[in-house]
């Protein structure tokens, strides 16, 4: 049961990142590679990212190069949600 529940959660979060990122016009490729990024677009999405999900991106973390993907994506601000990212 719990697996079903984390993996729902995944799924919601999954989807609400998916929406920002398309929202700012960044596409998304069937293997979650990222596509039409360009430094306006990702800014943005960035921002509305922070807001969705009430977090907001270590510096660290703030480069196109680390956030290439949507499982990378999911990682960083499933950590940040859940208290987990070491930020220092």
């Amino acid at each position: 049961m719990i697996n079903k529940e984390m993996s729902d959660l995944e799924m919601e979060m999954k989807s609400r990142i998916r929406i920002n990122l398309e929202d700012n016009g960044i596409e998304i490729s069937d293997d979650g590679s990222l596509l039409n990024v360009d430094s306006m677009s990702f800014i943005s999405s960035v921002v509305c990212l922070e807001q969705e999900f009430s977090i907001e991106f270590p510096d660290e973390y703030l480069s196109m190069d680390y956030m290439l993907n949507m499982d990378n994506i999911y990682y960083v601000i499933d950590k940040l949600v859940n208290n987990i990212l070491d930020c220092e």
